[in-house]
């Protein structure tokens, strides 16, 4: 305690002895030292200020990053198990169903040819598929045939569809696989 009041003696009896000019001069000098200090101060504390909304912000956009992601998983898990659902109730017989739903298009099956079923890569889903040709049907017939394939229970799908106009008659050829899916 006796430095620092040593200290202060020592600066009081220096100050006495300057002149009035030296006085300014050093008045001055410890002015501008203590706006310098001041403004580190304020910059200090705004540049601290200023990082600390600049992260809040950024945690803000992924917080909102991650509720949208978050939605979208709602909404995928829930198509993914809404197709689970129909797969799971899905247990069509292909050549059967396909009989079924010619006879109201007016078509005839000459030709089904049921294909082994295949099991899909890196999934718990197996396809089962039938080749289909029809022969010189009207295009109208077919496509309510084809609609009426698709629209049916579970999971049926036309996979490939090959036609062969014939203009004279005004019919077509289709060569046709359909398949459904089901889960092991």
């Amino acid at each position: 305690m006796s430095a620092i009041t040593d200290l202060q003696t020592t600066i009081q009896t220096s100050f006495a002895a300057l002149s009035a000019r030296e006085k300014r001069m050093v008045g001055g000098a410890g002015l501008a030292v203590s706006v310098f200090v001041i403004f580190m101060v304020v910059f200090s504390f705004n540049s601290k200020a200023d990082a600390i909304r600049r992260r809040t912000a950024d945690k803000i956009i992924k917080l909102d990053e991650v509720q949208t992601l978050a939605s979208g998983y709602r909404d995928a898990k829930a198509k993914q198990d809404m197709l689970e659902g129909q797969l799971r109730a899905s247990n069509v017989r292909l050549v059967s169903y396909l009989e079924e739903k010619a006879k109201p298009a007016g078509i005839e099956l000459p030709s089904i040819n049921p294909k082994a079923d295949v099991p899909l890569e890196g999934s718990k889903i197996v396809e089962s598929a039938v080749e289909v040709t029809l022969t010189d049907v009207k295009l109208n017939r077919l496509v309510d045939f084809l609609t009426a394939v698709e629209a049916g229970p579970g999971i049926v799908k036309v996979k490939y569809l090959r036609l062969e106009p014939r203009p004279a008659q005004e019919t077509v050829t289709a060569w046709l696989t359909v398949a459904t899916y089901k889960l092991k």
